[in-house]
Protein backbone atom coordinates (compact mmCIF):
# COMPACT_ATOMS: atom_id res chain seq x y z
CA UNK A 1 0.00 0.00 0.00
CA UNK A 2 1.21 3.52 -0.75
CA UNK A 3 1.85 6.05 2.04
CA UNK A 4 -0.80 8.74 2.69
CA UNK A 5 -0.05 12.40 1.86
CA UNK A 6 2.14 14.04 4.46
CA UNK A 7 3.60 10.73 5.66
CA UNK A 8 7.17 9.77 4.88
CA UNK A 9 8.16 6.27 3.82
CA UNK A 10 10.27 4.43 6.37
CA UNK A 11 13.95 4.74 5.71
CA UNK A 12 15.68 1.66 4.35
CA UNK A 13 18.22 0.06 6.68
CA UNK A 14 21.77 1.08 5.88
CA UNK A 15 23.69 -1.32 3.73
CA UNK A 16 26.76 -2.92 5.18
CA UNK A 17 29.73 -3.03 2.85
CA UNK A 18 30.50 -6.52 1.57
CA UNK A 19 33.21 -8.19 3.54
CA UNK A 20 36.41 -9.08 1.79
CA UNK A 21 36.52 -12.58 0.33
CA UNK A 22 38.46 -15.04 2.52
CA UNK A 23 41.92 -16.08 1.50
CA UNK A 24 42.11 -19.34 -0.50
CA UNK A 25 44.43 -20.72 2.20
CA UNK A 26 42.31 -19.64 5.16
CA UNK A 27 40.96 -23.13 5.90
CA UNK A 28 43.03 -26.08 7.03
CA UNK A 29 41.53 -28.25 4.27
CA UNK A 30 42.75 -25.83 1.59
CA UNK A 31 46.27 -25.86 3.00
CA UNK A 32 46.23 -29.66 3.06
CA UNK A 33 45.13 -29.82 -0.59
CA UNK A 34 47.90 -27.41 -1.59
CA UNK A 35 50.42 -29.43 0.41
CA UNK A 36 49.35 -32.60 -1.38
CA UNK A 37 49.82 -30.90 -4.77
CA UNK A 38 53.30 -29.71 -3.83
CA UNK A 39 54.28 -33.15 -2.53
CA UNK A 40 53.01 -34.85 -5.71
CA UNK A 41 54.98 -32.48 -7.99
CA UNK A 42 58.16 -32.90 -5.95
CA UNK A 43 57.85 -36.70 -6.04
CA UNK A 44 57.28 -36.84 -9.82
CA UNK A 45 61.00 -36.73 -10.80
CA UNK A 46 61.75 -39.49 -8.29
CA UNK A 47 58.96 -41.67 -9.70
CA UNK A 48 59.45 -41.10 -13.43
CA UNK A 49 63.20 -40.32 -13.50
CA UNK A 50 64.71 -43.83 -13.10
CA UNK A 51 62.29 -45.46 -15.61
CA UNK A 52 63.06 -42.79 -18.21
CA UNK A 53 66.81 -43.20 -17.66
CA UNK A 54 66.62 -47.01 -17.93
CA UNK A 55 64.62 -46.89 -21.17
CA UNK A 56 66.86 -44.16 -22.62
CA UNK A 57 70.06 -46.08 -21.91
CA UNK A 58 68.67 -49.20 -23.59
CA UNK A 59 67.65 -47.36 -26.75
CA UNK A 60 70.91 -45.38 -26.85
CA UNK A 61 73.01 -48.53 -26.50
CA UNK A 62 71.15 -50.15 -29.39
CA UNK A 63 71.37 -47.02 -31.56
CA UNK A 64 75.13 -46.73 -31.00
CA UNK A 65 75.56 -50.02 -32.88
CA UNK A 66 73.20 -49.19 -35.76
CA UNK A 67 70.46 -46.59 -36.15
CA UNK A 68 67.92 -49.22 -37.18
CA UNK A 69 68.66 -51.17 -34.00
CA UNK A 70 67.69 -48.06 -32.06
CA UNK A 71 64.33 -48.02 -33.83
CA UNK A 72 63.77 -51.69 -33.08
CA UNK A 73 64.74 -51.19 -29.43
CA UNK A 74 62.25 -48.35 -28.90
CA UNK A 75 59.24 -50.64 -28.17
CA UNK A 76 61.41 -52.74 -25.85
CA UNK A 77 62.54 -49.54 -24.14
CA UNK A 78 58.90 -48.63 -23.54
CA UNK A 79 58.28 -52.00 -21.88
CA UNK A 80 61.40 -51.49 -19.74
CA UNK A 81 60.05 -48.07 -18.77
CA UNK A 82 56.73 -49.57 -17.63
CA UNK A 83 58.44 -52.38 -15.71
CA UNK A 84 60.87 -49.99 -13.99
CA UNK A 85 57.98 -47.65 -13.17
CA UNK A 86 56.11 -50.55 -11.56
CA UNK A 87 59.15 -51.51 -9.49
CA UNK A 88 59.68 -47.90 -8.47
CA UNK A 89 56.09 -47.53 -7.30
CA UNK A 90 56.24 -50.89 -5.55
CA UNK A 91 59.01 -49.98 -3.11
CA UNK A 92 57.41 -46.58 -2.47
CA UNK A 93 54.07 -48.20 -1.67
CA UNK A 94 55.83 -50.65 0.66
CA UNK A 95 57.03 -47.68 2.74
CA UNK A 96 53.51 -46.36 3.25
CA UNK A 97 51.21 -47.55 6.05
CA UNK A 98 48.65 -50.07 4.71
CA UNK A 99 45.11 -48.98 3.91
CA UNK A 100 42.70 -50.18 6.59
CA UNK A 101 39.08 -51.06 5.72
CA UNK A 102 36.51 -48.98 7.55
CA UNK A 103 34.94 -45.53 7.64
CA UNK A 104 36.92 -42.34 8.28
CA UNK A 105 36.37 -38.60 8.20
CA UNK A 106 37.69 -36.58 5.27
CA UNK A 107 40.68 -34.37 6.17
CA UNK A 108 40.30 -35.34 9.82
CA UNK A 109 41.28 -38.97 10.49
CA UNK A 110 44.68 -40.55 9.95
CA UNK A 111 43.12 -43.27 7.78
CA UNK A 112 42.07 -40.63 5.25
CA UNK A 113 45.59 -39.26 4.86
CA UNK A 114 46.94 -42.81 4.42
CA UNK A 115 44.33 -43.32 1.68
CA UNK A 116 45.34 -40.02 0.08
CA UNK A 117 49.00 -41.04 -0.10
CA UNK A 118 48.15 -44.38 -1.73
CA UNK A 119 45.72 -42.69 -4.12
CA UNK A 120 48.31 -40.10 -5.15
CA UNK A 121 50.89 -42.82 -5.77
CA UNK A 122 48.47 -44.64 -8.09
CA UNK A 123 47.91 -41.44 -10.09
CA UNK A 124 51.50 -41.52 -11.29
CA UNK A 125 50.37 -44.13 -13.83
CA UNK A 126 47.91 -42.30 -16.10
CA UNK A 127 46.33 -43.56 -19.27
CA UNK A 128 47.51 -44.90 -21.66
CA UNK A 129 50.26 -46.27 -19.38
CA UNK A 130 47.89 -48.26 -17.17
CA UNK A 131 46.08 -49.57 -20.26
CA UNK A 132 49.33 -50.99 -21.63
CA UNK A 133 50.23 -52.49 -18.24
CA UNK A 134 46.86 -54.24 -18.09
CA UNK A 135 47.25 -55.44 -21.69
CA UNK A 136 50.49 -57.40 -21.15
CA UNK A 137 50.25 -60.36 -18.77
CA UNK A 138 53.74 -60.02 -17.29
CA UNK A 139 53.43 -56.28 -16.66
CA UNK A 140 49.92 -56.72 -15.28
CA UNK A 141 51.06 -59.33 -12.79
CA UNK A 142 54.14 -57.31 -11.79
CA UNK A 143 52.33 -54.01 -11.28
CA UNK A 144 49.30 -55.26 -9.40
CA UNK A 145 51.26 -57.65 -7.20
CA UNK A 146 53.55 -54.77 -6.18
CA UNK A 147 50.49 -52.57 -5.54
CA UNK A 148 49.07 -55.17 -3.14
CA UNK A 149 46.50 -56.96 -5.34
CA UNK A 150 45.99 -60.70 -4.93
CA UNK A 151 45.84 -62.18 -8.45
CA UNK A 152 47.51 -64.75 -10.69
CA UNK A 153 48.68 -65.22 -14.27
CA UNK A 154 45.21 -66.24 -15.42
CA UNK A 155 43.50 -63.09 -14.14
CA UNK A 156 42.57 -60.88 -17.09
CA UNK A 157 41.97 -57.15 -16.62
CA UNK A 158 40.87 -55.46 -19.83
CA UNK A 159 42.92 -52.41 -20.89
CA UNK A 160 39.95 -50.09 -20.46
CA UNK A 161 39.05 -51.27 -16.94
CA UNK A 162 39.65 -48.96 -13.97
CA UNK A 163 40.91 -50.48 -10.71
CA UNK A 164 41.00 -48.06 -7.78
CA UNK A 165 42.70 -49.03 -4.51
CA UNK A 166 44.44 -52.13 -5.93
CA UNK A 167 45.67 -53.00 -2.43
CA UNK A 168 42.06 -53.83 -1.51
CA UNK A 169 41.41 -56.14 -4.50
CA UNK A 170 41.49 -59.93 -4.79
CA UNK A 171 40.88 -61.75 -8.09
CA UNK A 172 40.61 -65.51 -8.48
CA UNK A 173 41.80 -68.00 -11.10
CA UNK A 174 40.56 -67.31 -14.66
CA UNK A 175 38.72 -64.16 -13.56
CA UNK A 176 37.79 -61.73 -16.34
CA UNK A 177 37.24 -57.99 -15.73
CA UNK A 178 35.47 -56.47 -18.75
CA UNK A 179 36.40 -53.35 -20.66
CA UNK A 180 35.59 -49.99 -19.04
CA UNK A 181 34.50 -51.75 -15.86
CA UNK A 182 34.98 -49.68 -12.71
CA UNK A 183 36.04 -51.36 -9.44
CA UNK A 184 36.67 -49.05 -6.50
CA UNK A 185 37.68 -49.89 -2.94
CA UNK A 186 36.63 -46.45 -1.69
CA UNK A 187 33.43 -44.42 -1.72
CA UNK A 188 32.99 -40.90 -0.34
CA UNK A 189 29.75 -39.36 0.84
CA UNK A 190 29.78 -35.93 2.43
CA UNK A 191 32.60 -35.80 4.98
CA UNK A 192 32.85 -39.60 5.29
CA UNK A 193 35.02 -42.05 3.31
CA UNK A 194 34.36 -45.79 3.13
CA UNK A 195 37.24 -48.21 2.48
CA UNK A 196 36.40 -51.89 1.92
CA UNK A 197 37.91 -54.77 -0.11
CA UNK A 198 36.45 -56.32 -3.26
CA UNK A 199 36.77 -60.08 -3.80
CA UNK A 200 36.04 -61.83 -7.12
CA UNK A 201 36.11 -65.64 -7.14
CA UNK A 202 37.50 -68.14 -9.64
CA UNK A 203 36.20 -68.23 -13.23
CA UNK A 204 33.93 -65.22 -12.72
CA UNK A 205 33.17 -62.65 -15.41
CA UNK A 206 32.22 -59.00 -14.85
CA UNK A 207 30.74 -57.46 -18.00
CA UNK A 208 31.82 -54.24 -19.69
CA UNK A 209 30.84 -50.83 -18.31
CA UNK A 210 29.81 -52.29 -14.94
CA UNK A 211 30.44 -50.66 -11.55
CA UNK A 212 31.44 -52.58 -8.43
CA UNK A 213 31.46 -50.65 -5.14
CA UNK A 214 33.51 -51.26 -1.98
CA UNK A 215 32.79 -54.30 0.14
CA UNK A 216 31.35 -56.47 -2.66
CA UNK A 217 32.01 -60.20 -2.56
CA UNK A 218 31.53 -62.19 -5.78
CA UNK A 219 31.75 -65.98 -5.69
CA UNK A 220 33.08 -68.49 -8.20
CA UNK A 221 31.69 -69.01 -11.73
CA UNK A 222 29.54 -65.87 -11.54
CA UNK A 223 28.44 -64.14 -14.75
CA UNK A 224 27.60 -60.43 -14.42
CA UNK A 225 26.27 -58.77 -17.57
CA UNK A 226 27.27 -55.44 -19.05
CA UNK A 227 26.19 -52.11 -17.55
CA UNK A 228 25.40 -53.52 -14.10
CA UNK A 229 25.77 -51.50 -10.88
CA UNK A 230 26.61 -53.16 -7.56
CA UNK A 231 26.25 -50.98 -4.46
CA UNK A 232 28.49 -51.40 -1.39
CA UNK A 233 28.29 -54.64 0.56
CA UNK A 234 26.69 -56.85 -2.11
CA UNK A 235 27.29 -60.59 -1.58
CA UNK A 236 26.91 -62.91 -4.60
CA UNK A 237 27.33 -66.65 -4.05
CA UNK A 238 28.69 -69.20 -6.54
CA UNK A 239 27.17 -69.99 -9.98
CA UNK A 240 24.98 -66.87 -10.19
CA UNK A 241 23.98 -65.48 -13.59
CA UNK A 242 23.04 -61.78 -13.80
CA UNK A 243 21.73 -60.21 -16.98
CA UNK A 244 22.79 -56.80 -18.31
CA UNK A 245 21.64 -53.43 -16.94
CA UNK A 246 20.82 -54.72 -13.44
CA UNK A 247 20.83 -52.41 -10.43
CA UNK A 248 21.75 -54.08 -7.12
CA UNK A 249 21.22 -52.11 -3.93
CA UNK A 250 23.34 -51.96 -0.80
CA UNK A 251 23.76 -55.12 1.24
CA UNK A 252 21.90 -57.40 -1.18
CA UNK A 253 22.57 -61.14 -0.82
CA UNK A 254 22.14 -63.46 -3.83
CA UNK A 255 22.16 -67.20 -3.16
CA UNK A 256 24.08 -69.84 -5.08
CA UNK A 257 22.77 -70.92 -8.47
CA UNK A 258 20.31 -68.03 -8.76
CA UNK A 259 19.52 -66.09 -11.91
CA UNK A 260 18.79 -62.36 -12.17
CA UNK A 261 16.98 -61.34 -15.34
CA UNK A 262 18.11 -58.31 -17.39
CA UNK A 263 17.07 -54.82 -16.24
CA UNK A 264 16.22 -56.01 -12.74
CA UNK A 265 16.27 -53.63 -9.77
CA UNK A 266 17.10 -55.27 -6.43
CA UNK A 267 16.32 -52.95 -3.54
CA UNK A 268 18.80 -52.55 -0.68
CA UNK A 269 19.06 -55.40 1.84
CA UNK A 270 17.04 -57.78 -0.35
CA UNK A 271 17.82 -61.51 -0.22
CA UNK A 272 17.54 -63.85 -3.21
CA UNK A 273 17.34 -67.50 -2.04
CA UNK A 274 19.50 -70.08 -3.83
CA UNK A 275 18.23 -71.50 -7.13
CA UNK A 276 15.56 -68.86 -7.79
CA UNK A 277 14.94 -66.59 -10.79
CA UNK A 278 14.23 -62.94 -9.98
CA UNK A 279 13.27 -60.09 -12.26
CA UNK A 280 11.37 -56.84 -12.57
CA UNK A 281 11.42 -53.40 -10.94
CA UNK A 282 11.10 -53.86 -8.03
CA UNK A 283 12.51 -57.36 -8.22
CA UNK A 284 10.46 -60.40 -7.26
CA UNK A 285 10.62 -64.13 -7.76
CA UNK A 286 9.50 -65.19 -11.24
CA UNK A 287 10.54 -68.84 -11.24
CA UNK A 288 13.07 -71.48 -10.29
CA UNK A 289 16.32 -72.41 -12.00
CA UNK A 290 16.07 -75.81 -13.68
CA UNK A 291 19.42 -77.58 -13.79
CA UNK A 292 20.57 -81.03 -14.78
CA UNK A 293 22.89 -82.97 -12.53
CA UNK A 294 26.62 -82.34 -12.68
CA UNK A 295 27.33 -85.89 -13.89
CA UNK A 296 24.85 -85.47 -16.77
CA UNK A 297 26.53 -82.23 -17.85
CA UNK A 298 29.96 -83.86 -17.77
CA UNK A 299 28.77 -86.82 -19.83
CA UNK A 300 27.18 -84.49 -22.37
CA UNK A 301 30.49 -82.68 -22.84
CA UNK A 302 32.36 -86.00 -23.26
CA UNK A 303 29.83 -87.24 -25.83
CA UNK A 304 30.27 -84.06 -27.82
CA UNK A 305 34.03 -84.63 -27.91
CA UNK A 306 33.69 -88.31 -28.66
CA UNK A 307 35.76 -89.24 -25.63
CA UNK A 308 33.24 -91.15 -23.55
CA UNK A 309 33.73 -94.89 -23.42
CA UNK A 310 30.08 -95.35 -22.55
CA UNK A 311 27.57 -95.44 -25.36
CA UNK A 312 25.16 -92.55 -25.59
CA UNK A 313 21.65 -93.46 -24.46
CA UNK A 314 19.09 -94.07 -27.17
CA UNK A 315 16.26 -91.59 -27.56
CA UNK A 316 13.10 -92.44 -25.66
CA UNK A 317 11.01 -92.68 -28.82
CA UNK A 318 13.51 -94.91 -30.64
CA UNK A 319 11.80 -97.96 -32.14
CA UNK A 320 13.35 -101.36 -31.31
CA UNK A 321 15.06 -103.18 -34.11
CA UNK A 322 13.06 -106.15 -35.54
CA UNK A 323 14.17 -109.56 -34.34
CA UNK A 324 14.32 -112.29 -36.96
CA UNK A 325 12.60 -115.51 -35.99
CA UNK A 326 14.77 -118.59 -35.97
CA UNK A 327 13.81 -121.30 -38.47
Amino acid sequence: MGSSPGEQAPAAPPRTPPSASPSPLASAEARMILGFDVLWVLAAPLVWGPPLVAAGLLVRAAASTAWWLGLLAAPLGYVVFLATLSLNLGWMKALLPPERPGTCRVFADRAFFVFLLHWGLEKFVPRPLIAHIQLLTGLRLLYYRLMGTKLGWSTHISPGAQIWNPGLMEFGHLTYIGDFTHLSGHLSQGDKLLLAPIVVGDQSNIGAHSNVAPGCSIGARVRIGALCDLAPGVEIDDDVEMGPRCQVGMGVKIGAGSKIEPRTFLDSWATVPPGEVWGGDPARKVGDVRRTSGEARRRKRRWGKGGDSEAAPEPVDAAPEPVEASP
